[in-house]
């Protein structure tokens, strides 16, 4: 039995560059993962943060199986369970086993992804962008009667947030949550999901703006690492008994780390892609009914099941059953291939569901906004990036990383919306370097994109 079992601290020295080196110690792991299962090591071109955990189960910046991704957010799910005093998700120890392996096994993933269970108050899950909308839209997966939620750092048209809140150590630090007030209003729990805790700073002024114009909430924080030092658990604990808050953290591992010899490091060059070949984006008039004025952008428009605007409990079925029929009208795909999945951004779960359900030879992955210092190195995570403009918005740097090292016989990028097709062009040509591309919009165009001006 893996769970709860009890396990020595895990001691370990990261070189990320030069001198420059980080230890890890693991003190809680009460599944006993290697740290090799959950994340590598990498230089964060940021000088308020110079490293970064990458992990190994997001799907963000390595390619990973849908079936480990998504067991992720299982394994979590199941701790919330217990902590809210039910039984444990039936499969657990085969999730965790499955997970700590890196050994995907699809069928457990298929049943075990079917448990749904109902929590004691209302609660409304709210999953962090960028890296952990995909992770806490699969810890929500497994309730009944409940919501979801993503921050987003896009500004919508017609639709105000409900608040903002900011996130010190980002690239992108604003974060706006876009849901009813009624939504939050009505809840009793409130679940924060995030990848990886570092100082606590996120999560607290997340839960202080919603206190303020929300209060009387409990709060559980959920993530994957916890390396909150223990003057930054001090902190937590203080500033919410300042507010009279109740909220607790519920982590799969947690322990501290050691930054050691922080130095300046020059960024590598990394050019922009710059291809111009003319691509066709597939968008099923039928399936891409979900587009409304409400859901727009100033550059796209999005469907309802983004986890942007909010999703009920009662769109679990409706959206799978949405996924399989846009996957089955595909034209010109082939199932049994080795396939890549991209999504863009801020769209993690739909592209992880659909290389679940596509076929048994997927990985996924997503751009980021994160620069990673790159280096084509053994014991380096990070071999080589490729950076472009993000499609259909104000020249946002996004990133793939590590795409000469997949193994894909054909790439699908999905794509929440597509209005101007010429923005995709330098990323889609140099994808078809790779493998041949299928190109597939979650939504219709909202206007003529620049090819057609033409």
């Amino acid at each position: 039995m893996l769970h709860h079992s009890t396990s020595s601290n895990t001691l370990r020295t990261y070189n990320l560059h030069g001198d420059l080196q980080l230890t890890i110690e693991m003190k809680n792991n009460p599944y006993n993962f290697s740290p090799d299962a959950l994340f590598e090591m990498a230089v964060r071109i940021n000088k308020k943060r110079q490293f970064l955990f990458i992990s190994r189960l997001l799907g963000k910046h390595l390619a990973v199986d849908p079936a480990i991704s998504l067991g992720a957010g299982s394994i979590l799910a199941s701790m919330l369970m217990e902590n809210e005093g039910q039984k444990p998700h039936p499969q657990l120890n085969e999730i965790a086993e499955m997970v700590n392996s890196g050994i995907s096994n699809r069928q457990l993933s298929a049943e075990s992804l079917a448990y749904k269970t109902k929590l004691p108050t209302k609660t409304v899950f709210i999953g962090f962008a960028e890296t952990a909308t995909g992770l806490g839209h699969a810890v929500f997966n497994h309730f009944q009667e409940a919501i979801y939620i993503h921050t987003t750092r896009e500004e919508m048209l017609e639709i105000e947030p409900s608040f903002y809140f900011e996130e010190e150590h980002s690239h992108a630090t604003s974060h706006r949550v876009y849901a009813s007030e009624k939504t939050l209003t009505d809840a009793e729990t409130i679940v924060l999901v995030d990848d990886e805790i570092t100082s606590g700073l996120t999560a607290s002024n997340l839960i202080i703006a919603l206190n303020e114009a929300f209060p009387g909430k409990r709060y559980k924080i959920l993530s994957i690492l916890d390396w909150r030092s223990n003057e930054h658990q001090q902190d937590f604990i203080d500033l919410m008994e300042a507010h009279h808050i109740s909220a607790e953290i519920i982590t799969i591992v947690s322990g501290q780390f050691s930054l050691l010899n922080p130095a300046e490091i020059e960024e590598n060059e990394v050019l922009y892609l710059n291809g111009q070949k003319e691509f066709e984006a597939f968008a099923d008039e039928q399936l891409s009914n979900t587009t409304t004025s409400q859901y727009r952008s100033i550059y796209g428009a999005y469907s309802e099941f983004t986890g942007k605007f909010g999703l009920t409990s009662n769109n679990h079925t409706e959206m799978d059953e949405w996924i399989s029929a846009l996957i089955n009208k595909l034209p010109e795909v082939d199932r049994s291939k080795r396939t890549l999945i991209i999504g863009i951004g801020e769209n993690i779960y739909i592209p992880q569901k659909f290389a679940l359900m596509f076929g048994e030879q997927t990985k996924v992955q997503t751009t980021t906004r994160s620069p990673i210092f790159a280096k084509n190195e053994l014991s380096y995570p990070i071999k080589h990036a490729c950076k472009f403009a993000l499609p259909d918005s104000d020249g946002i740097d996004q990133y793939l990383y590590n795409l000469s090292n997949v193994e894909a016989d054909q790439i699908i990028v999905i794509a929440e919306s597509v209005n101007d097709r010429t923005s995709w062009s330098p990323l889609l040509t140099h994808l078809e370097t790779i493998a041949p591309v299928t190109w597939l919009s979650l939504t219709l165009p909202i206007k003529r994109g620049k090819t057609d001006d033409n």
